[in-house]
């Protein structure tokens, strides 16, 4: 398997709320925030992206991966991986934005005639991250993983 990078990889851009928290945008950007939560889906950052953009510069992409008969790894942020995941499982767009997609987990999809099958391996569960000094971002961790 040879490493090749991608740029319609890159994470979704948040504009002028790139490098901020969540926490930070509802205290800046109140409204933002708000329109965020309300459509998650459609809602685009002020000069960035919002989902449907990033889905639409996934989608090449995901048609290559369909044609390609050797084994793929992807390391990618987890709104790339949401899209990505929701696109090979057969979801609708609108569930996309709020697939589980833990941390320190392995998704491995085996494709079939009619979707894929689904295995979760979990590198770090929560207790050895959080003895490991790795203590942010624990909360979007399953608790047994």
């Amino acid at each position: 398997m040879r490493p090749m990078s991608r740029r319609n990889l890159d994470e979704l851009y948040a504009g002028s709320c790139d490098g901020m928290t969540y926490k930070e945008i509802e205290e800046v950007y109140p409204k933002e925030f708000e329109a965020r939560q309300s459509d998650k889906l459609a809602y685009r950052y002020p000069r960035g992206e919002s989902y449907m953009d990033v889905i639409l510069r996934l989608e090449p992409l995901a048609h290559e991966m369909e044609r390609t008969r050797e084994p793929i790894l992807i390391i990618g942020h987890q709104g790339i991986l949401r899209i990505l995941y929701a696109y090979f499982m057969g979801l609708k767009r609108s569930e996309a934005p709020y697939v589980s997609i833990p941390l320190n987990h392995v998704l491995k999809l085996s494709p079939h005639a009619y979707g894929c099958n689904e295995t979760r391996t979990c590198l770090l569960t929560k207790k050895e991250m959080l003895e490991d000094g790795q203590d942010e971002p624990v909360t979007s961790m399953p608790e047994g993983g």
